[in-house]
């Protein structure tokens, strides 16, 4: 399964924050950016059902990079990557093969955002179900 936090630390961990942050930075800006003017060129220049299309993918580029930054940004200011991805860092080639191929799959239109958002929903009952068993008695 995709992990999109994992997928941020060992970038980070590997290439370091200044480079990731920039990296997913200009991600996020430039196919945001890029996505708009095509899809406002497709719709009222050109009238190009292309362009159009490449516009919507080029935002769902720029959408896709935005969990990673955000990611990216929390272990930057926390130094947590290298716990992250701890458990990893046995086998780095390992590791590298399998988030290489993870990292192919920001290329599909909206993957990395639907997988992050389903993560955070898990990770958030997974807190819910154990705070309770926290606060109680012993």
């Amino acid at each position: 399964m995709l992990d999109i936090r994992k997928l941020a630390a060992i970038d980070l961990e590997f290439l370091g924050p200044k480079v990731i942050v920039t990296e997913f930075g200009l991600g996020v800006a430039s196919s945001l950016a890029l996505g708009i003017l095509t899809l406002r060129a497709g719709i009222h220049r050109f009238h190009s059902a292309r362009m159009i299309v490449l516009g919507f993918y080029l935002l769902s580029l720029g959408i896709n990079y935005i969990p990673l930054l955000l990611h990216a940004i929390d272990m930057s200011r926390h130094g947590t990557a290298g716990q992250e991805i701890a458990d990893e860092l046995e086998d780095k080639r390992a590791a590298f093969r399998k988030y290489r191929r993870q990292s192919l799959l920001l290329l599909l239109p909206l993957v990395v955002a639907v997988a992050a958002i389903v993560q955070e929903a898990g990770r958030r009952r997974a807190a819910l179900v154990r705070r309770p068993a926290q606060n109680s008695p012993s």
